[in-house]
């Protein structure tokens, strides 16, 4: 029993395969040893002392109507569109603000693209965290769709390209989206294409982590676009606890796979792989990413990732 009990608290310990707690959190399909790790280590901030605002709703307020001049002022900061060559332009947005994960995995995700894209001093990132409410705009549907439209005055939509990674939980309806003063919205796959379609962005690279994130993929395939996803559309996907660095996705496509002298294609075939061995390590029930590579886009991509693997 001494011997059962040590083993039991070793693997505790262990940290190498991802945490499941999620929205969809059930006994029969749960990673019992990330479950109680996670939990102990939530239970430990919990005794941290916050900073609470005084008047929640008053501090609401207070930031929805900062986000004109707040995505302006990250408008402005951005490299001027270049005349002759492909630029490509990222917008990241972590969409839950009660878990500092998806906020994670954005800035991992920018900083893995940035090393086989030219993304720096391109990117725009909207944000649901309180820590981050007064400096950096809103991932609500009203700044995702001014950002796109902002991008789509700058750009040249015949050569540039327009990237988008989304991290948050998602619903068979589309991609949440919970915002710090606790309202919650859901962006729909065909509203996301009806602002991208609306804005005349043509060629776009969409990526999404979150569960049932394969609704996106229909609505967004042409020969123009790059979709991936980290479930199908009937599908959970894993790893979206408090206290992580990545999901199962983020970890296995942006940290482990998407490395200088890869693609989109490699990266994701790859990734899968991972997944898989994850899923079957933990007795969980397959999240089947998806992915479209439409091919006028692979081939405008091409030479930009061969120039980049160069310098």
């Amino acid at each position: 029993m001494a011997l059962c009990a040590a083993l039991f608290v070793a693997v505790l310990l262990m940290t190498d395969a991802p945490i499941l707690v999620g929205p969809n959190f059930h006994s029969q399909n749960v990673n019992w040893r990330e479950y109680v790790r996670a939990g102990y280590l939530a239970h430990g901030a919990s005794k941290i002392p916050e900073k609470r605002a005084s008047n929640p709703k008053r501090r609401a307020g207070q930031a929805e109507n900062s986000q004109p001049a707040l995505l302006e002022a990250a408008v402005a900061r951005l490299a001027p569109q270049q005349h002759g060559a492909t630029d490509i332009y990222a917008i990241g947005v972590a969409g839950f603000s009660d878990l500092d994960v998806f906020v994670k995995e954005i800035d991992g995700a920018l900083a893995a693209i940035a090393q086989i894209l030219p993304i720096k001093d391109r990117t725009l990132r909207l944000i649901n965290h309180r820590e981050t409410v007064d400096t950096t705009p809103l991932a609500s549907r009203r700044n995702l769709s001014a950002a796109v439209h902002a991008l789509g005055e700058r750009i040249d939509k015949e050569e540039d390209v327009l990237l988008l990674v989304m991290s948050s939980h998602g619903t068979a309806e589309g991609f949440s989206l919970q915002l710090p003063a606790g309202s919650s919205q859901v962006l729909s796959a065909y509203e996301l294409k009806g602002i991208l379609d609306g804005e005349g962005i043509r060629n776009r690279v969409v990526i999404v982590s979150a569960c049932y994130s394969g609704v996106f993929v229909k609505p967004l395939t042409d020969d123009n676009a790059i979709v991936l996803t980290a479930a199908d559309e009937k599908s959970t996907s894993f790893g979206c606890a408090a206290h992580r660095e990545w999901t199962y996705f983020g970890d296995a496509f942006f940290r482990q796979s998407l490395h200088p002298g890869t693609d989109f294609k490699g990266a994701f075939d790859h990734a899968k792989i991972l997944i898989q061995s994850w899923e079957m390590l933990d007795r969980l029930p397959p999240s089947n990413p998806q992915a479209h590579f439409g091919p006028a886009l692979v081939g405008r991509l091409e030479p930009v990732l061969k120039s980049m693997n160069t310098r």
